[in-house]
């Protein structure tokens, strides 16, 4: 297998360990709690797990159940992040701080490219299963 087959899932693993390393630079900075920086080691773990997983899955050219999962676990983060940070601090998403904005928007941006990858991976595998009869 070429890398550029790899590159989709790759890039989706590598984007998963972002969420962990973003939240704990921002709680070196102080703007994070340490909830906030285990909720980024969930959402690492899982986006990770779900991408090898989904890898796995392509070279076997099975049914893309994981490969749902790959779509499901960013949109979950795209919608649960805002709400939790909202509840959390309080306050409506448009009065939060400049700091906290931007975790947000990092968070959201990762989410919104590992959906536009999952759709990619989930596009490889039906074509790769569609060539292989």
């Amino acid at each position: 297998m070429k890398f550029t087959e790899e590159k989709t899932y790759f890039i989706y693993v590598v984007l998963g360990s972002f969420y962990f390393i973003s939240k704990v630079i921002y709680y070196l900075c102080g703007f994070v709690c340490l909830t906030g920086v285990i909720l980024g080691l969930v959402a690492s773990v899982l986006t990770i797990w779900i991408g090898i997983a989904s890898f796995k899955e392509y070279t076997k050219a099975v049914k893309s159940i994981v490969h749902w999962l790959a779509f499901m676990g960013p949109l979950v983060i795209l919608l649960y992040s805002p709400l939790h940070m909202t509840v959390r601090m309080g306050i409506p998403v448009f009065q939060f701080p400049l700091e906290k904005l931007t975790i947000l928007l990092i968070f959201e941006l990762l989410a919104l490219v590992q959906l536009t990858l999952s759709i990619l991976m989930h596009k490889k595998l039906t074509l790769k299963r569609s060539q292989n009869g």
